[in-house]
């Protein structure tokens, strides 16, 4: 049986600005969140949008996510002194933002999307607007985490 997709992109930015509280951006704004972003994978058709509002993205978290992000905030706070809290790496590795990437190969359906951010919940739920499996690939911070949980220091130090 094969299901089509019956989403278009449009009934896709109402749901992320409805139900996820999603902000439509522009290319500018995106590229001002970092100057480490660039607009190389966006097309013509691609809508960005962002979540800012943490305290909902905290209520889309599981326990697993929650713990995860605590264990990246414990490790930021022990290495990193200066670290810029507004910063949008540290912004999206703490939970506190999400940005959403909608692609469209005919300018009506959804083709594709990149979410950068933690929420599987909402990640699960943009994956089943389209037809095609989706492959979500891994976080280098996932990897930095599951280290961290086995991290013991030694030495005359750490007593």
């Amino acid at each position: 049986m094969t299901i089509k997709n019956k989403y278009t992109i449009n009934d896709i930015s109402k749901c992320l600005c409805d139900e996820f509280k999603g902000q439509e951006i522009t290319r500018e704004e995106y590229l001002n969140l970092s100057e480490n972003l660039s607009t190389i994978q966006l097309t013509d058709n691609s809508r960005i949008y962002k979540i800012c509002d943490s305290n909902f993205i905290q209520s889309l978290l599981s326990e697993k996510e929650k713990t995860e992000i605590q264990i990246t905030i414990d490790h930021f706070n022990k290495i990193c002194n200066d670290i810029e809290f507004s910063s949008y790496q540290y912004q999206i590795s703490t939970g506190n933002l999400i940005i959403v990437i909608l692609e469209s190969t005919d300018k009506g359906m959804l083709s594709s999307f990149t979410m950068d951010g933690i929420g599987d919940f909402l990640f699960n739920c943009l994956s089943k607007f389209i037809d095609d499996d989706i492959e979500k690939s891994e976080n280098p911070l996932d990897e930095i985490i599951e280290e961290l949980k086995h991290f013991k220091p030694y030495g005359k130090y750490f007593k």
